[in-house]
């Protein structure tokens, strides 16, 4: 079970980034240490979705861009109850969704309590 949120950072230039690429965005090297992204992020922007891909239980699914303290950018599904632009939030690690009687995990955001 994965615990944090990692990114990659660029051995030559330093920027992070998340999803890993393979080629840094900024100056094209190609080596990258693996750094977490933080316990916390806050909320840029937000939509609810009410047709939902197949596997996935909670209606309407919210999904948002978050940007953590070091400017990286994720997108996941949120799961506050009222999610406002520029609230704080925290990756968890949980079900997904059920793909052909298989579970899949990832990181959600959530409320910080």
């Amino acid at each position: 079970m994965q615990e944090k949120m990692m990114g990659f950072m660029c051995k030559k230039c330093g920027k992070v980034m998340y999803p890993k690429h393979e080629r840094c965005l900024g100056c094209k090297n190609t080596e990258f240490d693996e750094v977490s992204l933080g316990d916390e992020c806050h909320l840029i922007t937000f939509t609810k979705l009410y047709a939902l891909p197949r596997g996935i239980e909670m209606s309407p699914l919210t999904l948002g861009i978050v940007e953590f303290n070091n400017k990286v950018r994720a997108m996941g599904q949120i799961m506050a109850d009222d999610p406002e632009p520029g609230m704080d939030l925290h990756p968890v690690w949980a079900k997904l969704r059920t793909i052909d009687e298989k579970e899949v995990y990832g990181f959600k955001f959530d409320s910080i309590v």
